[in-house]
């Protein structure tokens, strides 16, 4: 059987409520979903899915979050290290992301602004440098099913440049 560590730690932590100021910020976090991506993305995820998926990007230092003037969240991005073949039941089965994987799985992204959807594209740029090296995929819903897009690293240079 498959055991996914870092998310049963996650969980546990949760459930112990042992770090309250993490738990309010994730939940900050969590709320910016729900009130922005929900329906496109999250749709059938109860709330404390989405905060456990918060919190286990969090813990394994694939999310960007920015405030506006430190305060309230005005965007997040988070991301997978996987391989070109995993599909979106990479997600849902909670797998482990693959360090060595041949690709990274561009996952809910938001923003308030193209500014914001910019500044966090350079903070990941600097946090994952391999990525131009890597295969570009993400999932976008299309007539209700979750349907596989590739891309390649130019969408980083018109975003960024723009």
């Amino acid at each position: 059987m498959y055991t996914n560590r870092l998310l049963q730690s996650v969980q546990v932590a949760l459930e112990n409520k042992t770090q309250r100021s993490a738990i309010l910020a994730m939940d900050e976090v969590a709320d910016y979903c729900i009130k922005n991506v929900n329906e496109k993305l999250f749709k059938d995820w109860s709330q404390e899915m989405i905060r456990l998926m918060v919190a286990y990007h969090w813990a394994k230092k694939t999310l960007i979050v920015s405030y506006d003037e430190g305060i309230h969240v005005n965007g997040l991005f988070m991301w997978y290290n996987c391989n070109e073949d995993d599909g979106w039941d990479f997600i849902t089965n909670w797998e482990e992301d693959k360090e060595d994987g041949d690709a990274i799985f561009l996952a809910f992204i938001s923003a308030d602004s193209m500014d914001i959807v910019k500044e966090n594209m350079n903070r990941f740029v600097s946090m994952q440098p391999d990525l131009l090296s890597k295969k570009l995929i993400a999932f976008r819903l299309k007539n209700g099913i979750h349907t596989k897009m590739n891309y390649n690293n130019r969408i980083f240079k018109k975003i960024l440049k723009s």
